[in-house]
C-alpha cells in the first residue's frame, strides 16, 4: 500500500506558502540592509610584510657563520 503524500502545491500545504515565503523574503531584506549598514568602503590596499631574520649568534646553527665572526668575539666561540 503506497503512502498517501500530498503534493507541495495541494490544499493541505497551501496555508504554510505564504507564511514561509513571506519569512524568507523578510529574512533576505534583513541580511540586504544588514549588509548595507556594516558596509565599510574598499579596503586599504594591502602592504608587502617584509621578513627580518636577526643573524644568529651560535657558530654551529645550521652551518651559518654569525654576522661578528671576524671580530673575536665571545660569542663566536664554538661551545
Amino acid at each position: 500500500m503506497a503512502k498517501d503524500r500530498a503534493a507541495p502545491f495541494s490544499r493541505k500545504h497551501r496555508k504554510y506558502w505564504l507564511p514561509v515565503t513571506g519569512g524568507m523574503i523578510l529574512i533576505g531584506l534583513i541580511d540586504i540592509t544588514l549588509g548595507f549598514c556594516s558596509y565599510e568602503g574598499n579596503p586599504p590596499p594591502p602592504e608587502k610584510i617584509e621578513l627580518v631574520i636577526p643573524p644568529s649568534s651560535y657558530a654551529r646553527d645550521a652551518a651559518v657563520a654569525p654576522a661578528d665572526a671576524g671580530s673575536g668575539s665571545a660569542d663566536a666561540t664554538a661551545r
